[in-house]
């Protein structure tokens, strides 16, 4: 595995400096916007283009990219043949997506009625998710290319560009908040520029780093065999590696029904949420597709192994923690973040409620991410396809019944359920196939790593009630500085079980990052 780990930590910080951005960015959202009618409409509008950039760049197009464009590079004798790989598939994805763009620009109004049926009652919220849609779309040639050059970069095992990129949008939407917005109707109008700006300066980037391999023209797009092969993995994969992500428009759909406030509750404990699911899940998902699919194509039988468990092991390893921190913590988090300006108590309360439930199920979403790679790697986008369908089956269902009586939590917990039986199928359906087997130490890791996380709630738990039981009357600067050093209790009180009982010693701790494993 070696590089692997020393790829995955240099994509998981830059992952956590574009998370931060992003935080910093919520946080001005929440204090210029609150949980409003225009808020509202710009998470919906927000939520088309966005479900497009995470499948394209961290699913179906990197799935489906990837394993082709990996063994061409193994098996061509020179880069023609890969650059002509490269041209073709841009050129592709460049005239589909502006072709969706100008179909969804016109069918703005249908596409809201759609997304959000309940904004058909309120004429404002309407009205204003179609004009913020139209302004925002546009946002998908750019990010679709995007993903394209950072999938490039990926199989040459240059990682940093693609996982920077997502900072380039936050930026932009920060600046966007202060500069644009007393120039315009309101701040959600101000956002949904700051997004297409945003796409711009991404693509720029990208495109200028994928410049050190290929110089890529547009052209007419021809179907040979590679790229029927592409198509081949890309359409079950659109579906398939969506799933987290389609449950969550699921979840907005049936929260447009909800009082006002419910859809942004939803966005913003879903973004708390993706924290650890970014900086590990993810970017563990995006160092593993190349390295694993060129171990198959090399059928290296013991890498492949080796791989697949000590990244199942890591995940397990970050998951467990990051879910019982923000499930037992989430009341103080959401209120030292959010509870300011137009963000009420009310919106803290049910904000905190959606991010401990969803936090039930990160564990999952974190899973997925490396148990559908493993299907990707061997070329198999349509398994994930029908997993997904019947989890996102079983969202809607459990969403039904049980948004009555919990509101927007109902929609969290639907969502974790069937996260888990996502996970859960795609695991089992690995072992019959004979294309995962766990070693002795993943299964001794993985007791250890429950008992480390239990005795780290139970800690948790304590110094919660100690520290945030009076929160109000701390000032600002002291409430985060609590928070933070909660935070470091519960990462000291977890690491010394984690090493006393040897999951991980501090050689092979120096090992990943020195690159020796």
């Amino acid at each position: 595995m070696q590089g692997f780990f020393r790829s995955f930590f240099t994509v998981s910080f830059y992952t956590f400096l574009s998370r931060i951005l992003g935080f910093v960015r919520d946080i001005l959202i929440a204090r210029f916007l609150g949980s409003t009618v225009t808020s509202d409409a710009f998470f919906v509008a927000f939520r088309i283009p966005n479900f497009f950039r995470r499948v394209l760049a961290e699913g179906a197009y990197s799935a489906a990219l990837i394993p082709v464009f990996s063994g061409v590079v193994i098996d061509s004798k020179n880069d023609h043949e890969a650059a002509d790989f490269v041209e073709n598939t841009m050129s592709l994805l460049l005239f589909v997506t502006v072709i969706l763009t100008f179909i969804f620009f016109f069918g703005m109004p249908y596409i809201i009625q759609i997304l959000a049926p309940g904004f058909s009652a309120n004429k404002e919220a309407f009205d204003l998710a179609v004009h913020f849609g139209k302004i925002i779309f546009p946002y998908l040639i750019f990010i679709s290319l995007v993903a394209h050059f950072a999938s490039i970069n990926n199989v040459h095992g240059k990682f940093v560009a693609g996982a920077f990129a997502p900072a380039i949008l936050n930026i932009s939407l920060i600046l966007s908040l202060f500069i644009l917005t007393p120039q315009l109707s309101t701040a959600g109008h101000a956002l949904s520029y700051g997004v297409l700006i945003g796409g711009l300066f991404q693509f720029i980037y990208l495109y200028k780093a994928v410049l050190k391999f290929y110089r890529p023209r547009i052209r007419i797009p021809h179907f040979d065999k590679k790229l029927k092969k592409f198509l081949r993995l890309f359409f079950p994969g659109l579906i398939g590696s969506g799933v987290i992500q389609l449950n969550i428009v699921i979840g907005t759909i049936i929260a447009s029904f909800l009082p006002i406030g419910a859809i942004s509750h939803i966005y913003y404990a879903d973004r708390l949420n993706q924290l650890p699911l970014a900086i590990f899940g993810i970017a563990m998902g995006i160092v593993l597709l190349p390295s694993l699919s060129k171990a198959i194509k090399q059928n290296n039988k013991d890498e492949i192994t080796t791989t697949q468990n000590r990244s199942l092991e890591f995940c397990l390893l970050i998951a467990l923690p990051s879910a019982a921190g923000l499930y037992i913590l989430s009341s103080p988090i959401i209120y030292i973040l959010f509870e300011r300006g137009a963000f009420l108590p009310e919106d803290t309360f049910y904000t905190a409620k959606v991010l401990s439930i969803f936090a039930l199920g990160l564990p999952a979403y974190i899973l997925i991410k490396v148990l559908v790679t493993c299907f990707f790697a061997r070329e198999d986008t349509k398994t994930p396809l029908y997993i997904s369908v019947i989890s996102v089956i079983i969202n809607i269902v459990l969403s039904l019944l049980l948004i009555g009586t919990m509101r927007e939590m109902g929609i969290a917990l639907a969502t974790a359920i069937s996260s888990w039986v996502n996970a859960v199928l795609l695991f089992f359906i690995l072992r019959i196939k004979n294309n995962i087997l766990l070693d002795s130490r993943f299964i001794n890791s993985s007791f250890k790593i429950i008992i480390s996380a239990i005795v780290m709630s139970v800690g948790c738990y304590f110094i919660n009630q100690m520290i945030f039981s009076n929160l109000q009357d701390f000032n600002s600067l002291l409430q985060i500085v609590s928070l933070i050093f909660v935070i470091i209790c519960c990462k000291i009180i977890y690491l010394a079980m984690i090493f006393m009982l040897k999951v991980l010693t501090v050689q092979e701790l120096k090992g990943y990052i020195q690159n020796k494993v």
